[in-house]
């Protein structure tokens, strides 16, 4: 008599919360490793798709914006579209520098300096502090002070990510 146990398998709990937390965790680290995972199996690929995963995405090691891949470019615009600070920022950086539209792009960077992203803080405070009007120069002065109170070895780290997210592309 032949009798097969059927062994457990963690991607039949129901508690679909756990695989969530995990693959966020995952493409929070490395987007890179959350495309290994989604390529395991169909559950891990479907729950990759959860808005915890595009809200917590890593954008660290990509260009400013993916714009020639299109299966990368649907990632990058769905983290955007649920509401990725980091997301949220490159593509008003981007936007901003690079389009004959720099009022969006600075609407997107005014956006991920208010979700306290300091990057987007340092390149939208310095926006406005160059501004000709006061009162967007005031803007810019109390953003940068209360981003950083005091000027430290932070700032010159934040600036350099920013220059070298420039450089990259």
């Amino acid at each position: 008599m032949d009798i097969r146990v059927r062994q457990p398998n963690i991607l039949e709990d129901p508690s679909q919360e756990i695989h969530d937390e995990i693959l966020s965790r995952v493409g929070q680290d490395s987007s890179a490793q959350l495309f290994m995972v989604k390529s395991v199996c169909k559950a891990f690929e479907r729950h990759s798709e959860h808005v915890l995963v595009y809200e917590r995405l890593s954008f660290d090691r990509w260009c400013i914006s993916p714009w020639g891949n299109h299966k990368l470019a649907r990632i990058f615009f769905m983290a955007i579209y649920y509401g990725n600070p980091n997301g949220i920022f490159r593509y008003g950086l981007r936007t901003y520098f690079d389009s004959i539209y720099p009022d969006i792009g600075l609407h997107y960077l005014e956006k991920a300096s208010n979700m306290q992203l300091k990057e987007a803080c340092y390149v939208y405070g310095l926006d406005m502090f160059a501004s000709h009007q006061t009162k967007k120069k005031n803007i810019g002065l109390q953003l940068l002070s209360r981003t950083f109170p005091l000027v430290t070895d932070l700032v010159v780290e934040v600036r350099a990510k920013v220059f070298e997210l420039l450089r990259r592309c």
